[in-house]
């Protein structure tokens, strides 16, 4: 087997393909990477505090703080009172941002349709069982 045949070398390049389409994608839609990975991660997960991302994510929460205040600014999302605890705001996806994680999934799926192309929904299935055990292979380490 020659270094072009490894298969870690060849997960690398799809994930950089896959990673490339993406940012585009973001981009057109005049977000920021990370405002993309926000946007999804509060549109997914609703009663979100900017604490909950932080640590969902793995930064800082100084850095969770202006992703989110650039997405504030932009009308992505909004700040609400946490009814549940005064000290916190909750981050809730305005219609805007709605709008942008829809477009946002539907650049995902068709990236989706497109990488497994002329895959039977076997071949579909295998992959991702594979893909979920290698990664979770790698989880902690």
């Amino acid at each position: 087997m020659n270094r072009d045949d490894m298969i870690s070398r060849q997960l690398l390049q799809l994930a950089r393909r896959i990673k490339q389409r993406r940012n585009l994608h973001i981009k057109n839609l005049n977000l920021t990477t990370e405002q993309g990975d926000a946007l999804r991660y509060f549109a997914e997960h609703s009663h979100q505090t900017i604490a909950m991302f932080k640590d969902y994510q793995g930064i800082t929460h100084q850095t969770a703080r202006v992703i989110v205040q650039h997405m504030v600014t932009a009308g992505v999302v909004k700040l609400v009172p946490n009814p549940d605890d005064g000290r916190s705001k909750l981050v809730v996806v305005t219609a805007l941002g709605s709008t942008k994680y829809d477009q946002l999934d539907k650049h995902g799926w068709k990236t989706s349709a497109e990488l497994f192309a002329g895959f039977t929904p076997e071949e579909q299935q295998q992959f991702l069982a594979l893909a979920r055990r290698a990664n979770a292979n790698l989880e902690g380490k």
